[in-house]
């Protein structure tokens, strides 16, 4: 092949970079023996493996004659898209542990915790500036149109917008597993109600119809006054029936062995999905198109349709703008709070110790019930802006479940019971689903269609995470007292 030279420079370079990032850990005093295996010997030989296959194996080979070409193709994706840049990013940021007696090593230690997100920020900055570099370079599988660099930049915005939906669904897991150590399963299922209610006060108001785009003269006022307002009646109906979730299913539970809560949410669940299931059928529905284009067959594309530019792969529809716009919103809302109100004072105080909170007065039922409602109110926004944004088969009985699973996943992900932790594992899992189901590593062309194996990915990092790191990316090894 004639990129054969500048895919082996490449490959030397970056796996070189890996393999000098273990070596200044090492120097700076940290154990990372496991690491130094994986750079120093198990990555050149998933390289040499895969310059091998490339050589040996036709493009074009069929299923499954091809599984050494895929296997190998996804480890040295892993290698050079996560571990090479993480070992490199970390050797430069993680403070030396060498020659430091314990008080410095735990100063030090803690000065790296608060820094941790903006280290992370920096390493998906970087991994997003060099994915399509490394992909053009060694995927060459893929049609062209699919390594392009706007074509790569869509897929991440796209797993940034739904990442954001996620990480609104995943607040309301650990807001209530932070205070009472509950994995509210039902919480998906409220999600799916608040996307009924905000398509029912739609549909009210517009008078449209299930997936069709809006009457044609429809003032754009009325378009927003319907929104806004579904995103109201929703969060308020999504706030009460969490109140009355808690009430009515957890409360009597409170002191009982955790099964028995556990499986009563899972019950809830299951109730939910029926009353939806009896209010819609089982055949999904779609939030109507409310910025319809030309066409009148999507809403309108910022990129294509405003700007004029039709050259690009990049797609922003102007419902993306709602998310950007209405996520950001509830979530500085919510910051603002945790931190700053007496009421997120008490809820920070009850998650850290409920007996000492009731001691100094705090109302521990008062403060369980407003995280409830405060969970239940995010999901169902959740649900009106994930309705507006995918339009297609956005309302239908199951909805939370698969969407539950996913916050869930990026709760337990961010560290469950850190809301920081939440909104970075939202963006993560968000990620993750959009370039599974995208061709971006060239499997579907010529390998295995990875695109019905998104769903696995995303739980398979859920397993990786809980067998590596339990406690999540920002979450803390909390010691119990004896």
């Amino acid at each position: 092949m004639n990129s054969l030279p500048v895919q082996l420079v490449l490959l030397i370079v970056w796996l070189g970079l890996g393999a000098y990032g273990t070596f200044m850990l090492l120097q700076k005093g940290y154990r990372v023996n496991s690491l130094k295996s994986l750079a120093y010997y198990v990555a050149p030989v998933v390289a040499i493996l895969y310059l091998i296959i490339n050589q040996i194996q036709p493009l074009n080979a069929s299923w499954p004659g091809n599984l050494p070409g895929v296997v190998i193709n996804i480890a040295l994706g892993i290698i050079l898209l996560i571990v090479s840049p993480a070992l490199l990013i970390a050797a430069f940021l993680v403070p030396t542990q060498k020659n430091l007696d314990v008080s410095a090593r735990a100063l030090q230690r803690d000065a790296f915790v608060r820094m941790r997100s903006r280290i992370l920020l920096i390493g998906a900055i970087f991994l997003a500036l060099m994915m399509p570099l490394l992909a053009l370079s060694l995927f060459r599988t893929a049609a062209p149109s699919e390594l392009r660099y706007d074509s790569v930049i869509s897929v991440m915005i796209n797993g940034l917008l739904s990442g954001s939906l996620f990480a609104l669904i995943a607040l309301g897991y650990t807001l209530v597993y932070g205070i009472i150590e509950l994995i509210n399963f039902a919480h998906g299922d409220v999600f799916m109600m608040g996307s009924l209610v905000g398509f029912t006060v739609i549909n009210i108001m517009l008078g449209t119809q299930s997936g069709r785009p809006v009457k044609a003269g429809t003032p754009l006022f009325m378009v927003i006054l319907a929104i806004v307002l579904a995103l109201i009646i929703s969060m308020v109906f999504c706030g009460f029936l969490n109140y009355l979730i808690n009430r009515i299913a957890y409360k009597r539970l409170r002191n009982a062995p955790r099964l028995a809560p556990l499986i009563s949410a899972i019950g809830v669940s299951f109730i939910l999905q029926n009353i939806g299931l009896y209010l819609i059928s089982s055949a999904p529905q779609g939030y109507p198109v409310m910025f319809p284009n030309a066409t009148r067959v999507a809403n309108t594309d910022v990129v294509s349709d405003i700007l004029d530019n039709h050259d690009s792969l990049i797609t922003i529809p102007v419902t993306g703008i709602l998310v950007i716009v209405g996520v950001s919103i509830l979530l500085l809302g919510l910051s603002y709070l945790i931190n700053q109100t007496k009421t997120g004072k008490a809820m920070r105080a009850v998650a850290q110790n409920r007996e000492a909170a009731a001691l100094m007065g705090i109302s521990i039922e008062r403060t369980i019930s407003f995280a409830f409602i405060i969970g239940g109110a995010l999901a169902g926004a959740a649900g009106v802006i994930y309705g507006v944004y995918q339009v297609q088969g956005t309302v239908r009985y199951d909805l939370g479940f698969q969407n539950g699973l996913f916050a869930f996943t990026a709760a337990v992900l961010g560290g469950i019971g850190n809301v920081n932790g939440a909104v970075l594992g939202g963006l993560f899992i968000g990620l993750i689903y959009s370039l599974s189901q995208s061709s971006f590593f060239g499997l579907s062309a010529s390998f295995l269609d990875l695109s019905i194996w998104a769903p696995v990915a995303v739980f398979g990092v859920l397993v990786l995470v809980m067998i590596f790191r339990p406690t999540g990316i920002l979450g803390e090894n909390v010691q119990e007292k004896v």
